[in-house]
């Protein structure tokens, strides 16, 4: 019985080892900045605009957390901050983006406002960029053979009787998706 148990746990904290960092990486912010009134958060395949405090309320309302997947966005504007707030301007299809400068990018739902730090939205930026890029042209082969690995990985366990067929066959399902 205690064997069993310490077969059952080494099975789960390797799927959890396998699974759980793909997960943990999709969800963990890659990048967090403070702006004028809102707090941008980009991750690996999108990026959130959260308004906060007054100055959120007034230029953005009730619209709360405006989120934007990278494949959806068609372009990026950049104005660096100087005398006035600086700006990342995400152009998607269909969108309500503003034309008319700083003062309506403000209320801008697709912009984030920032002052100072042109150096990190100019990373960001230039991350956003790369990552909407690899989006519309995936590297297949590199994604292929790391499930490829994970799979074997999964059946090696199976062999070794740490993982039952029923465990194994909803491992896989998972990977494969």
């Amino acid at each position: 019985m205690a064997d069993e148990v310490r077969s059952i746990l080494t099975a789960y904290r390797l799927m959890t080892d396998i699974l759980g960092q793909e997960l943990e990486t999709l969800m963990s912010a890659v990048y967090t900045m403070k702006g004028v009134g809102e707090v941008l958060e980009v991750y690996e395949d999108k990026l959130t605009i959260t308004p906060k405090g007054v100055l959120g309320f007034l230029s953005k309302g009730l619209k709360g957390t405006k989120t934007i997947p990278f494949f959806a966005i068609s372009g990026i504007q950049f104005k660096k901050a100087g005398l006035t707030s600086g700006y990342l301007q995400f152009t998607i299809p269909g969108g309500n983006e503003s034309k008319a400068g700083l003062f309506s990018a403000a209320s801008d739902e697709n912009t984030f406002m920032f002052s100072g730090r042109n150096e990190l939205a100019e990373e960001i930026k230039n991350y956003i960029e790369q990552r909407t890029r690899e989006v519309r042209n995936p590297q297949d082969s590199s994604d292929r053979s790391s499930v490829a690995d994970e799979l074997q990985k999964l059946a090696d366990l199976k062999v070794q009787g740490i993982l039952s067929d029923e465990e194994f066959q909803s491992a896989k399902r998972r990977l494969i998706g």
